[in-house]
């Protein structure tokens, strides 16, 4: 024990200036420490206080319900999409017109056939025969491009432009 005391006299200057320098070191370090935290807490209280002073849970639970809206929203305008689509099906969509002489002694072209048809090539042909005293009009219902009743090629032909236009 008298040893480690004499050691310490002889030495006293020395650990003294040690135990300064160890001093200030962990200073330093506790100011560069302090800093680093003050600035983490300074991001961490940003982060958390979001827009409009809420903060980061009650923010994202609300976009989280926008978005459930909007997934919401988009799988209705889904559903009207396919319930328009199948609609658009039905309706007239397809038309073909043939212009033609019915009569040789006529000229001009004035009798016509028109097929009026839906997607699916159900619809009706509508035909009118023109002559210099008297014009007649005939409908005959078509499903899925024919006809129960007996067709003309003018009507067969209405049909067939109805789908194919000359020149595609």
């Amino acid at each position: 024990m008298k040893e480690i005391l004499e050691l310490l006299k002889d030495y006293s200057l020395e650990l003294l200036l040690a135990s300064i320098f160890i001093g200030l070191i962990c200073l330093i370090l506790l100011i560069v420490n302090y800093s680093k935290t003050n600035k983490l807490i300074k991001k961490y209280n940003r982060l958390m206080k979001g827009a409009d002073n809420k903060n980061l849970e009650a923010m994202l639970i609300s976009h989280l319900d926008t978005i459930k809206d909007g997934l919401s929203r988009l799988d209705d305008i889904e559903a009207d999409l396919k319930n328009q689509n199948a609609r658009l099906k039905k309706c007239t969509q397809n038309i073909g017109l043939v212009r033609y002489n019915a009569f040789d002694q006529m000229g001009g072209d004035q009798s016509f056939s028109v097929a009026l048809l839906d997607d699916r090539g159900d619809g009706f042909v509508l035909t009118n025969l023109y002559g210099r005293n008297s014009s007649s009009t005939f409908a005959k219902p078509v499903k899925l491009r024919q006809s129960t009743y007996p067709l003309t090629n003018e009507e067969m032909e209405a049909i067939e432009r109805a789908y194919y236009p000359k020149g595609e």
